[in-house]
Order: structure tokens, then sequence, then C-alpha cells
């Protein structure tokens, strides 16, 4: 299921009267108490008891700007758009991301994990926020420049000079015609004409890569919206209780982690429909597989203590918990690569929030990649995209339930596990 195991720790803490705990994102084992904390940096790891995690990787470019600026060759309009409000510096929104990672590995019981993920949720929102507001004006600036544009083409299909006319006329009769047939004014009016028409065609690229960059961000949006209003709901539901005692509290956190075992489980239904409608049975499965990161596993594939695990039947065997993927500790920001060759066919978010890829491979096998970024360096990829082996798809991010940056990755056949290990074993 597509969360960590620190939240596992969490429940056995409810359940148990709240033995002395700290466990890391994906490890049921108990670690040493929380440190005092830490200066943020660019690129926070979350702790492990296991092992430490890989130092820091280099961020891809890690905010996604979305303020590119218009070509300098699209006519200036004389409406200009007014500036947008100041808004956060990528610097500034990189280092209150560092700082909710290491709160939020650090948060020791239920209370303080659902503070973590509710300020990281609402310092994502804000910078998705200023990405929708620039890139919507992006987005206008661009049809202005389109508009104008066109009627440049328009008024200089407009002309009535007969050699501009011909010209034209043998542009549209000819992908390539004769320049040594034209007059030097001819070969001037046709080639503005190709300008002109160049430059449509690229605008309209960048109306079209700006529509699908504003929508990525607004579909973000959405999800950091509903996430914000469960913690919010649950975190008033502990307080509330814990003003009328003890007993009345550790209920609530009962309650509250229900609720997150709901999440997971709507998260894992909605996985399940979606690995269905990927699954492709043409030619033969990838013979090459790797780890799309490096870095320690934290939690492996196969049967678990952890309680919010689902039960599953593996190989003719009943198991009360399962985890039917590997957990995979990494840095905030590394790139995440696809295990093999295969095709895109989901890009977004399940009902926990966690933003995910899926792979269809031949052969029947479909990856997922889940927590990925969607706020500052959005998976690159779409759907319906070719993918090959080592390609980067997406970064890790703290998106979903989880208390600190790692990957959740794991390989289907049909409604099956596949242990991904096995994969790089034996193929």
């Amino acid at each position: 299921m597509l969360r960590t195991v620190r939240v596992g720790v969490v429940v056995a803490l409810a359940l148990l009267a709240f033995f002395p705990a700290s466990a890391n994102a994906d490890d049921p084992t108990p670690t040493p108490a929380p440190t005092p904390p830490i200066t943020p940096s660019p690129s926070p790891s979350a702790s492990t008891a296991k092992s430490p995690l890989p130092s820091s990787s280099t961020s891809p470019s890690s905010f996604r700007s979305a303020s590119a600026s218009l070509s300098p060759q699209l006519p200036a309009t004389p409406n200009a758009l007014p500036k947008p409000a100041p808004t956060p510096s990528a610097e500034e929104l990189e280092a209150a991301r560092a700082r909710d990672a290491q709160l939020l590995a650090s948060a020791r019981s239920l209370t303080q994990i659902i503070d973590a993920q509710a300020l990281v949720a609402r310092d994502e929102l804000t910078a998705l926020n200023a990405e929708v507001d620039q890139v919507s004006q992006d987005l206008d600036a661009v049809g202005t420049g389109i508009a104008a544009l066109q009627a440049q083409a328009n008024d200089r299909r407009a002309i009535r000079e007969r050699l501009t006319r011909d010209a034209f006329r043998l542009a549209a009769a000819s992908a390539t015609p004769s320049l040594a047939a034209l007059s030097d004014p001819q070969v001037e009016a046709y080639r503005e004409l190709l300008a002109v028409d160049a430059l449509l065609h690229a605008a309209q690229a960048r109306l079209s890569d700006r529509a699908s960059q504003l929508a990525g961000a607004r579909e973000a949006v959405a999800a950091k919206h509903g996430q914000l209003s469960r913690l919010r709901d649950r975190a008033r539901t502990i307080a509330a209780a814990a003003a009328n005692g003890e007993g009345d509290k550790r209920a609530a956190e009962v309650a509250v982690l229900e609720a997150l075992a709901r999440d997971a489980a709507a998260a894992q239904t909605s996985l399940a429909q979606l690995v269905a409608t990927a699954m492709s049975g043409d030619g033969a499965a990838p013979s090459m597989w790797s780890l799309p990161v490096r870095g320690a596993i934290t939690q492996p594939f196969g049967p678990t203590t952890f309680p919010l695990e689902p039960a599953r039947t593996f190989h003719g065997v009943y198991y009360a918990h399962f985890h039917d993927a590997v957990d995979l500790a990494a840095s905030l920001g590394q790139p995440v690569l696809a295990a093999a060759e295969g095709r895109v066919t989901f890009v977004g978010h399940l009902p926990d929030g966690a933003m995910v890829v899926l792979i269809a491979h031949p052969g029947g096998l479909v990856s997922v990649y889940a927590h990925l970024d969607d706020t500052f360096a959005r998976p690159p990829v779409r759907i319906a995209d070719p993918v090959i082996a080592g390609q980067v798809i997406g970064f890790v991010g703290l998106t979903g339930i989880t208390t600190g940056p790692h990957l959740h990755f794991a390989v289907l056949s049909g409604d099956q596990p596949i242990d991904p290990l096995s994969l790089l074993a034996t193929r």
C-alpha cells in the first residue's frame, strides 16, 4: 500500500498505549529519540533505522519555472498584462520544502505527523498557486501573441498587389516552390509569409504546452485541497478529544488511523483499476530491469506485520498483511528512472494524494512509481509517451501518506504483484 511504516508504528502506539518509539518513513523498527531541529538544506533526506540514506543528489532544475518568457519574435501587444503580485522565490520555496521534510521526518506522534503533513501540503499549495497564476498569464500572453500574428497573416493575405498575391498563390500550390521562378518582391513576400507561419506554429506549440502545464498544476492543487481538508478534520478530531482526557485522545487517534487505512485502501483500489486498464500482452516482457532510484530498501516486498497493509493471497498462501512493493529510501527531488522500456499509461494522483506514474510493459507487466513530486518538478512524461529503461519519469517527493521522501516501486502482472528484486535477479 502507498504509505510508510512510520504511520504503522503510530498505529501500534495508539493501540498499545504509546510505547516510546520512533520510526523511519518505511521501517517498523524503533529508532533513537528525535534529534534537535536541523537547519534546512536544499535537498533533505529522510532518516532511516536500517541504514542512512544516500547523500542528496543534485536536485532537478527543481522548481518548475512557469515564468518562461514568450519568444522575442512574438509581436509586442499594446495592452500588456499587469505584473503578478510578489510571490515566494524558488529559493524560498525550496527552503520551506526542506524545512517541512525535516519536520515530517522528526515527527514522533500522530498529531505531529498530521501537523507536518499539513504544513507540507500548504507550502506546496503556495508554490502551485504561484505557478497557476504565472502560467495563466503566460497562456493569455501567448494567446494574445497568436492573435496578433494571425492578424499579420490576414493583413498580408489581404494585400492587393499582384506580386504578393502571386507569391501566396505559389506558396499554397507547392510545398517547396522554386524561388528562381519568382521576382525579388515575390521572394520577399513569400519568405515573409513563411516567417509569420513559423511564428504561428511556434506560438501554438507554446500555447499547447502552457495549457498542459496549467491543467497539471490545477490537478495538483485539487489534490492538495482534498488532502488539507482531510488533515484539518483529523487534527480537529484529535485536539477536541485531547481536551476530554487521555482515554478519549487515544480513541480519537485510533479513529484517525482507521481513516488513514481507508484512504490507503481507496488508493489501492484505484491503483488496481488503473493497472487493469494498462495491461498489454503484446510482445515479450523486457529482459533488462533496473531499480528506479539508488537507495536502501526500507520496506521489502512480501508478508509484513504492518497492520495497515491489506490481506493478500500470494502463491496460494493467505497473509493477513502483505506489502506488494519495495520502498526505496531516496533524497527529496532525486530523479526516478523507468525500470524498463514501456509506455506511460497514467500520470496523476491517487485518492490519498500520492502522485504516481504507471508504465505498461510488453508481456503484460505494469510498473508503479509512487510518492512523486507534483510541485517543484512534476513528472516530465505524459500518458501514451513511450519510455526507455533509465529515462527520467519523475522525481522523489512527499505526496500521499508518507513521513519522508522515498519511492514506492511495484511491478504487477494482472492483479498479482511481483517482487521487483526478482526481476533484477532472474532477467
